[in-house]
This record gives structure tokens, C-alpha cells and sequence, in this order.
């Protein structure tokens, strides 16, 4: 089982019943949707598939939603081509656009903050023009590379971040659907500080759905610069490392996510990565060398998870991709070796020591960790600490299964009802038996520990027959 974990964005390509089969074979512990894209209708159709499978194989990967943000996208239009040193019109206007290639954008406001040399950047910056004239119904740009253009892509200008409303009244209603569909996460696109997280929770409190987890995406320079506050609020936090891209240096980027990853980890939340992984996969059936680097890189840096964009929701490979992703990652970890950096324990938290304690004493023993949880509380202080042996979290909701299947190294599974924490160890204890994750001479190490009271319990034992009990 590989600790890093995989989630991935479902599209056209993807939205099979046979592809989520797939996918849930495969172990992928996350499924996302992004809400940019397509209409209730069509969001609903994924939901279905991914319950009916969730259901027929007991897995239950986490359902997140991708929240639009406040961002500018090129309007519903005919894909076109450009070549470096084309002039090509940026209009608000549809009507004016006429028999001309032109970009059509759906809000006036970049066209109002767009000045004389200023550098507009499409689709995560792989089209870049400069602004040659400006008006204020139009402006003329330059391609400064060939590609082409097309519908609903992102469109910023290089160093300006847009100041509307972080919510609107689409997202609110997005909102609402994602509560009456029990979604598990929602990213939060373009957020900027604290403030709009908490906006999201308030929202989110007074529709009943403060159950739902939120990801902050960084992905601007403000939530770079107010990185530590967005942590604090967030539940999980996603790099955004193709929009990074349109506000820093691209060389400034790998350092960037190291930043970031290392504040995240400190804190114990888990911290996602995105865009870009395996791009070339989308018309490819395997990833470049450079691809494969850089996944490993993401696994070496201790990140709970990397998220596929492209490649699984329009790629011609989805498949493949998961499984070259899991291939690499599977990998990468056998020869991993954590620094202590990643184990502080100035945390004066006895919760914390324990838990670090716990850890290293499994480890020690080369013990497969078992916990039982009604709250996800316990397992996901263990994965702040990036164990090394296998972890077994057990819980009677499925709500909890799905909210720690993103977190690293832990193995959530759903177990019979349980009314004590003894008894739910019990039964999680004999759920393993039973699939044959537990087997003849394995060291087990059994723990909880209450959410709200200093009470931990402990025992460890060898398995000396499938009948032992505990």
C-alpha cells in the first residue's frame, strides 16, 4: 500500500461506470469535481456513479468539490489558433467580436485594470501576450508564443490579482449543492486570507453543512503572503502550482511549494499538490522523466497527496495515469527516509507527545498500528508524523472514512457499529483478520484516544493464530 495519496478529477473522460470501478481498484482515495465545468445535472450523474461504486466495492474515497472562485474566464467560444507576434483583440462585448479570432472575456473588470505593456497570461500560463493598446470597450495583445485558444480557460494579468466578492450567488448556490449531496471536501479557488475561508464557514453553518471540510488553494501572492493565517483556518490546504505560476517566477516555484508543504506539515493538516504532474499523460499513455521526478520530489517532501487535473478528467489515459502515478509513488517511498524536521516535538501538547511516542514505539517494533476513531481525531494526529508502518482506522461512520482518506499513511475502513472504543477495536481488529491484512507473526498495536479527555489506550500484542483474540 503506498502512503502518498492519489485523487483525481473526474471529466468526460472519466465518468464511466467502468473508469470509477477503476479508479476505486486502484485504490484512489479522493474524487474531485470541479464546479467550473458543467451543471448540477451533469455533477449529479458523477455523484451517482461514484456512490453506486462506493457501495458495491465497501471503499469510500473522499467526494470533494472544486468551488469556482473569483477569477476571469474566456467565454464560450470556438477554439482558435495563434502564432507568436499575431495581434488578437481582447473583448467584453460579444457583439463586437464580429468575423475576427478574438479572446472574449465574461467580466469587464480585467479589461478596466489592464494597462500598456502589462502581460496576460491563459490556461495556467501556457499562452502569454502583451497588452499593445488599450481601451475602454477593447485591447489589442501580442502573442508572445504559438498556441491555442480556447473555452473557459483561466485569463489573469501578470502581478494583479482581481478584487471581486469571494463569494457570489452561483457559489452560494454551488454551496447549497454540495451540502444536499453530502460532499466531503470543497476547495476554495483564489482565496486571498482568512476572511474568505471564514465566510465559507459561515455559509456552510447556517445550511446545515458545517460537516464539510474545506481546502484552501494557494494560488495567488496574497495567499502566499498570508499563508499562516489561511492554515490556521483551513481544514487542508491544496498548491495550486498553475496559477502560482501566473503570479511568481516559474524558478520560484519549487521553492515556494517546499514553503509552503513544510508550514502545512507543522501544523498537522494535510497539504495537497497539484497541476501539472503528469500533463503530458493527457494524449500520452506514459509520463516523461521529468514528470516522474517531480512526483518524486512531491512524496520526498512528505505531502499527503497529489491530485490529477487533466489527465483523468479529459485525458485520453486516465487509467494508465493512476497507475503510473501509484507505480511511481510505491517507488519512491521504499527508499524514503525522513529528517528530523519532520518529528519536532517542542509541542507541548501531551496528546502530541503520546502520539509521536506511539509512532516511533511502532516503528521500533515494526508494528502495524491499529486505531479506532469517532471522531478522526487520533488518526489524523499519527499522520502528522508520517509513519512508516502501516495504519488501520477504524470508524462506524462513513463520513470519517471519507474525511481521512486523504490524510498520509492511513487506512480508513468502515467497521460494525460500535458503542465503545473497546468494542470498535475489537471489530476493526477482526475485520483485518478476516481480509487478511493481519496474519500469522505480525506485531499489532491497538490504541485510541478520546477527542475531548487525557484517556489512551494501549496494547500490543503478536498474532499467533487467525483465532487470537484481543
Amino acid at each position: 500500500m503506498i502512503k502518498t495519496k492519489i485523487l483525481v478529477t473526474i471529466g468526460p473522460s472519466s465518468s464511466s461506470q467502468e473508469v470509477v470501478e477503476l479508479f476505486i481498484k486502484e485504490r484512489v482515495s479522493g474524487i474531485r469535481i470541479n464546479f467550473s465545468h458543467g451543471d448540477p445535472g451533469t455533477w449529479d450523474n458523477y455523484v451517482k456513479t461514484l456512490t453506486e461504486v462506493s457501495e458495491k466495492y465497501g471503499q469510500y474515497p473522499a467526494l470533494i468539490g472544486d468551488l469556482p472562485g473569483a477569477q476571469v474566464r474566456i467565454g464560450v467560444t470556438e477554439a482558435f489558433q495563434v502564432r507568436k507576434g499575431e495581434v488578437v483583440p481582447l473583448l467584453v462585448r460579444k457583439d463586437k467580436v464580429g468575423e475576427r479570432k478574438a479572446i472574449l472575456i465574461e467580466s469587464a473588470e480585467l479589461l478596466e485594470k489592464l494597462d500598456v505593456g502589462d502581460v496576460v497570461l491563459i490556461d495556467d500560463g501556457r499562452l502569454k501576450f502583451i497588452a499593445k493598446e488599450v481601451s475602454s470597450e477593447e485591447a489589442q495583445l501580442i502573442s508572445l508564443s504559438d498556441g491555442v485558444v480556447g473555452s473557459r480557460k483561466t485569463i489573469v494579468i501578470e502581478g494583479k490579482e482581481h478584487e471581486q466578492p469571494f463569494l457570489t450567488e452561483k457559489s452560494i448556490e454551488i454551496l447549497k449543492y454540495a451540502v444536499s449531496r453530502n460532499f466531503t471536501y470543497l476547495m476554495l479557488s483564489y482565496v486571498r486570507s482568512q476572511r474568505d475561508v471564514r465566510l465559507v464557514k459561515d455559509v456552510l453553518r447556517s445550511i446545515d453543512g458545517s460537516n464539510i471540510g474545506l481546502i484552501a488553494k494557494i494560488e495567488t501572492r496574497s495567499a502566499y503572503e498570508n499563508l499562516a493565517e489561511i492554515v490556521n483556518e483551513a481544514d487542508a490546504i491544496l498548491i495550486a502550482r498553475g496559477d502560482l505560476g501566473m503570479h511568481f517566477g516559474l524558478e520560484e516555484i519549487p521553492s515556494i511549494q517546499s514553503s509552503i508543504t513544510l508550514r502545512v506539515r507543522e501544523v498537522g493538516k494535510p497539504v495537497i499538490v497539484a497541476t501539472q504532474l503528469m500533463e503530458s499523460m493527457v494524449n500520452n499513455p506514459q509520463p516523461t522523466r521529468s514528470e516522474v521526478v517531480d512526483v518524486v520530489n512531491c512524496v520526498k517532501e512528505g505531502v499527503d497527496a497529489v491530485l490529477l487535473t487533466g489527465e483523468t478528467a479529459i485525458g485520453k489515459y486516465p487509467i494508465e495515469a493512476v497507475k503510473w502515478l501509484k507505480k511511481i509513488i510505491s517507488t519512491a517511498e521504499k527508499s524514503l527516509s525522513l529528517s528530523s524536521e519532520y518529528r519536532k516535538t517542542a509541542q507541548a501538547d501531551v496528546r502530541e507527545k503520546y502520539t509521536l511516542g506511539l509512532v516511533l514505539l511502532a516503528e521500533s517494533l515494526g508494528a502495524k498500528l491499529l486505531v479506532y476513531t469517532m471522531s478522526g481525531s487520533m488518526p489524523s494526529r499519527i499522520s502528522k508524523y508520517r509513519p512508516q508502518v502501516e495504519v488501520y482506522a477504524g470508524t462506524s461512520s462513513k463520513a470519517i472514512v471519507k474525511k481521512l482518506s486523504i490524510y498520509y499513511g492511513t487506512n480508513a475502513l468502515l467497521v460494525n457499529d460500535s458503542k465503545t472504543y473497546e468494542e470498535g477495536l475489537n471489530n476493526l481488529y477482526r475485520k483485518l483478520l478476516e481480509i487478511g491484512v493481519l496474519s500469522y507473526g505480525d506485531i499489532v498495536i491497538l490504541t485510541y484516544g478520546s477527542k475531548d479527555r487525557l484517556n489512551n489506550y494501549l496494547r500490543i500484542f503478536e498474532v499467533i493464530s487467525s483465532t487470537t483474540s484481543i
